[in-house]
C-alpha cells in the first residue's frame, strides 16, 4: 500500500530525526487517517541512514496504548534502527556486487583482473573464449603467458611507464591464442589503488579487432573494386602501374555492347559483363584484373607476356562457348589492344584497342615504346619455344600423361588417353606452351613417334585400351601403319587395344591419302575415334564410311549440358546417331556430377574429364598403391577390401572392386573396406564429395546393404564421415577405427549372423 507522508508524524521524522509521541498522536495529526483507522495511541520513528549519510528509509513503531518510558524505548529503538540500516546497506552492496559480477561474467568484452603482484585472480567467459584458456588454467599465472613475442622490450617499457605514471594504458597489441595463433586486440589496462593509495589490483579489457579489420578490408575492397565487373578499379590499376619494371597490359573490349544493352536491357547486360569477367579470370592467369569501364577489361602482367597468344586464347574460347546468365546465353565478340613497357601502358593499350576495332580484322594490336624491343621479344619467345621443343625431342623429355576414360555402364575407368607433356626445368609444360613452335618447326610427327613409343612401353605392363592423338602432319608423312605395327609387335600389344584419335576436320574434309591411311589402319585392327566432334563441318557420311569406333563430343557441348537446353539437344541427337550407327560415344570435359547425370540419362557410353581423372603420369597413380579384394570364408555375402599406399582417385580400387564382383554369381550385400593404410581419405573435401556422389550412381554399389569403413587419424575419420553422409541413401555405412567393432556391427544383420 502507499502512505502519504504530508501531515503525518513520519514527515516529522524525515525532517528532524528520531521522533517519539507517548500518547494522543492521532489528535496531533488529525489528517492522518491511518492513525485513526488503526486506533494508534503512541508512535516512535527514526530515519535509517547509510554510511554516507543518505536516507535509506524510515523505521516506525505504533501502539494502541501509551508509551511509559520515552528514554528507554528511544534508546532501544535506535539500536534496532542502526542494525536494520546496516543490514539494508549490506543488502544494497550485495546487489551492486552481484550486478557488477553479472556484468563482468556476461560482458562481450574479454576482462582480466590481477592482484598487485600481477597474478591473475579472475577472468570472464569472454576472455576464455577469446584466448582459448579455461579459468582454472590461467588463475595464479601472469599475463605474460599470452605474449606473442612480436613486441620488443621498448614496447613493454613504455607500456609499464604509462601504467605506473598515469594509471592507465590503451593501445593495440598482438597476443597469442592457446593454439598458437596471433590475436590482434585493443587493450585497456587500469591500475586500481585502495583508500591508502596502495596498488590493490590491475584490470584489463580486451577488444577483438577482427571485425574492425574486416570492415577496413571491406572498405579497401570497395575503394579498389569496379562495381560493374567485380574486378579491381582504375584507381587500383593506377597504383599498380606505378611499380617499377617492365609490364604487359591487355585491354579486352566487348564488341557491340550497345546493341546488347538495347536488346536485353542494362540489368541483363551488367550480369553478362560480370560473367565475362569471371570467364576471363578462369582462362587467363594475370597479376591483376581491372574493370576498365563499360564493356572493357584490363589484364595486367608484371612480366613480359605473349599478349597475342593470350588474346587468341580468349578469342577462341568465346568463339566456341556462349556466355550464360540467368536470363540469356549468347556468343560475344571481343577486340583486343595490348601494350608492353614501363610507362604509359594504359594510354598505349587504349590506342591499340581503338586501332584494332578500326582495322575490322579481329587482330590483336600491341603497342610498345620500343618497336624493335617488341619484335625482338617475339623472336625470343619463338626461339625459346623452339629450343624447348628441340631439347625435349632430343633428350626424350616428351612424356605421356594419361587421363582416364570412364565406362558409364561398368562404372570404372576402362581406358586412357595419352596426352603429351614436356618435363623441362622442373616444370611440366602442356601443349599450349610448345605446339605452335612444333608446327612451324615441322616436329609434330617426331612428337607423335616419341609419345607412341612411351605409351606402348607403359601399356605393355597393363591391359588397358589407350588412345593416341594423330595429326594431319602424321598422315602427310605416311609412316603410321608401319610404325604402329612395329610397336605392337615389339611390346606385344594387340592393335585392338590402340585407339587413334583424329580431329574432325581430317575425317570430314581430309585428303584422299589421309582417308586411305585411316581405312588401312582400321583394317589392321586399330580403332578410330573422331576428336572434338562438333567444332567444324561434321560429315556424318564420312564417319560411317570410315567405320569409326568412337565419337568424342567436343567440350563446348558438354561443359554446360546440365543448364543449356541447346547443348543438351545437340548431345542427345549425337547420342542417338551413335547408338543407331554402332558407334561408341565419349563425352569430353565432364567436370561435375550434374553433367555426368545428364550424360547417363542420355545413354552416353563413356565420360572423360576431371570428375574421374586428371592427366597424370601413369606410374604415379598406378604403381604406388596395393589393392586386395577377397570374400570372407565364413560369410560369402561379405567382401573385404584392403587399400595400402597412394591410391590416386581410387581408380585401381574401383577397378579391382568391379572385377572381383563380376566374378561372383551371387550379389554381395556387405562390405568391409579397410582404408587404414591408404591416403584415400586425405584428398580435399570437394574432391571427396564428388567421389561419394559419383559412387551413388555407379552400378557396382547398387547391391550393397551395409558397408563398414576402417579408417584411422582424425582427418581421415572426418573425411570418411563426409563420404558416408553422401552415400547414406544407398546403403547403411559407418566408420570404425578397429576391425573387431566393424565386424560386430556387420554381424548384427540377420543374414550375416545366420551364415556365420
Amino acid at each position: 500500500f502507499t502512505y502519504e507522508l504530508n501531515n503525518t508524524p513520519c514527515e516529522q521524522v524525515t525532517n528532524s530525526g528520531v521522533c517519539c509521541y507517548q500518547s494522543k498522536v492521532a489528535e496531533l495529526y488529525p489528517k492522518d487517517q491511518l492513525l485513526k483507522d488503526m486506533r494508534v495511541e503512541s508512535y516512535i520513528g527514526m530515519p535509517l541512514y547509510s554510511a554516507q549519510g543518505n536516507v535509506l528509509g524510515i523505521l516506525v513503531a505504533m501502539h494502541t496504548s501509551a508509551i511509559e518510558s520515552e528514554a528507554e524505548i528511544t534508546a532501544l529503538f535506535e539500536i534496532i534502527g542502526y542494525r536494520i540500516a546496516a543490514e539494508l546497506e549490506r543488502v544494497e552492496q550485495d546487489r551492486s556486487l552481484n550486478m557488477l559480477s553479472s556484468i563482468f561474467s556476461n560482458s562481450a568484452e574479454a576482462m582480466l583482473v590481477t592482484d598487485a603482484d600481477l597474478k591473475i585472480i579472475e577472468v570472464n567467459q569472454a576472455f576464455c573464449d577469446m584466448f582459448g584458456y579455461s579459468r582454472a588454467e590461467v588463475q595464479g599465472l601472469e599475463p605474460q603467458l599470452f605474449s606473442s613475442g612480436l613486441h620488443d622490450k621498448s614496447f613493454y617499457r613504455n607500456f609499464w611507464l604509462k601504467v605506473f605514471k598515469k594509471g592507465v594504458w590503451q593501445g593495440e597489441i598482438k597476443n597469442r591464442h592457446a593454439d598458437g595463433s596471433v590475436l590482434e586486440q585493443w587493450v585497456s589496462v587500469n591500475q586500481v589503488r585502495d583508500d591508502n593509495g596502495h596498488i590493490h589490483h590491475y584490470t584489463a579489457i580486451y577488444t577483438d579487432l577482427t571485425e574492425l579489420n574486416k570492415a577496413q578490408a571491406e572498405n579497401l575492397y570497395l575503394a579498389n573494386t569496379d562495381p560493374l565487373s567485380g574486378l579491381s578499379s582504375k584507381s587500383f590499376l593506377a597504383e599498380e602501374l606505378k611499380s617499377p619494371g617492365c609490364k604487359s597490359l591487355l585491354i579486352v573490349g566487348i564488341d557491340g555492347l550497345r546493341y546488347l544493352n538495347d536488346a536485353y536491357g542494362f540489368d541483363v547486360c551488367d550480369e553478362l559483363i560480370r560473367s565475362i569477367a569471371r570467364i576471363i579470370k578462369e582462362q587467363v592467369h594475370a597479376d591483376s584484373y581491372v574493370g576498365g569501364g563499360p564493356g572493357k577489361f584490363v589484364l595486367l602482367f608484371k612480366r613480359p607476356v605473349d599478349l597475342y597468344a593470350v588474346a587468341e586464347q580468349l578469342r577462341m574460347h568465346f568463339r566456341h562457348h556462349q556466355v550464360s546468365t540467368a536470363d540469356i546465353s549468347v556468343f560475344v565478340s571481343l577486340s583486343f589492344g595490348g601494350a608492353r613497357g614501363k610507362t604509359d601502358l594504359l594510354r598505349l593499350g587504349v590506342t591499340a584497342l581503338r586501332q584494332s576495332r578500326e582495322s575490322g580484322d579481329l587482330k590483336c594490336i600491341v603497342l610498345e615504346q620500343d618497336a624493335i624491343a617488341a619484335e625482338s621479344q617475339q623472336h625470343l619467345l619463338f626461339v625459346e619455344a623452339n629450343n624447348i621443343i628441340h631439347s625435349a625431342v632430343n633428350q626424350q623429355l616428351i612424356v605421356p600423361y594419361f587421363q582416364g576414360i570412364h565406362d558409364n555402364q561398368l562404372g570404372i575407368v576402362t581406358h586412357y588417353e595419352a596426352l603429351a607433356r614436356i618435363h623441362y626445368n622442373d616444370q611440366v609444360l602442356s601443349p599450349y606452351s610448345f605446339i605452335d613452335a612444333a608446327k612451324v618447326a615441322g616436329m609434330l610427327p617426331l612428337i607423335t613417334r616419341q609419345m607412341a613409343r612411351q605409351a606402348f612401353k607403359v601399356m605393355s605392363h597393363h591391359d588397358y585400351t589407350f588412345s593416341l592423338n594423330i595429326t594431319e602432319f602424321d598422315l602427310n608423312a605416311q609412316y603410321l601403319q608401319r610404325f604402329l605395327m612395329e610397336l605392337c609387335q615389339q611390346y606385344q600389344i594387340a592393335p585392338q587395344r590402340v585407339i587413334l584419335e583424329v580431329l574432325e576436320g581430317i575425317s570430314s574434309a581430309g585428303k584422299n591419302s589421309h582417308l586411305k591411311q585411316l581405312k588401312a589402319l582400321k583394317h589392321a585392327g586399330f580403332r578410330l575415334a573422331i576428336d572434338d566432334f562438333g567444332t567444324e563441318h561434321s560429315n556424318f557420311e564420312r564417319i560411317l564410311d570410315l567405320e569409326v569406333d568412337y565419337l568424342k563430343i567436343d567440350a563446348k557441348y558438354i561443359k554446360h549440358i546440365h543448364n543449356d537446353a541447346k547443348s543438351y539437344e545437340i548431345v542427345r541427337a549425337l547420342s542417338f546417331f551413335c547408338r543407331n550407327s554402332g558407334i561408341k560415344c565419349i563425352a569430353e570435359f565432364v567436370h561435375s556430377i550434374e553433367v555426368q547425370q545428364c550424360l547417363l540419362a542420355l545413354g552416353i557410353d563413356y565420360s572423360q574429364g576431371f570428375l574421374f581423372s586428371r592427366p597424370e603420369s601413369f606410374g604415379e597413380h598406378q604403381e604406388q598403391g596395393e589393392v586386395k579384394v577377397e570374400f570372407d570364408e565364413l560369410n560369402p555375402n561379405l567382401v573385404h577390401l584392403q587399400l595400402d599406399g597412394h591410391i590416386h582417385k581410387a581408380m585401381r580400387f574401383t577397378d579391382a572392386f568391379r572385377r572381383c564382383l563380376a566374378e561372383r554369381e551371387q550379389p554381395v550385400a556387405y562390405g568391409l573396406f579397410d582404408f587404414r593404410h591408404s591416403d584415400y581419405f586425405q584428398m580435399g573435401e570437394s574432391d571427396l564429395v564428388d567421389r561419394a556422389r559419383l559412387a551413388a550412381i555407379e552400378p557396382q554399389y547398387q547391391q550393397f546393404e551395409k558397408v563398414a569403413l576402417l579408417v584411422e587419424g582424425q582427418y581421415s575419420q572426418k573425411m570418411a564421415a563426409v563420404w558416408c553422409r553422401h552415400v547414406m541413401e544407398m546403403f547403411d555405412v559407418r566408420c570404425f577405427s578397429d576391425e573387431a567393432s566393424a565386424r560386430q556391427w556387420l554381424l548384427t544383420d540377420a543374414r550375416l549372423s545366420l551364415i556365420a
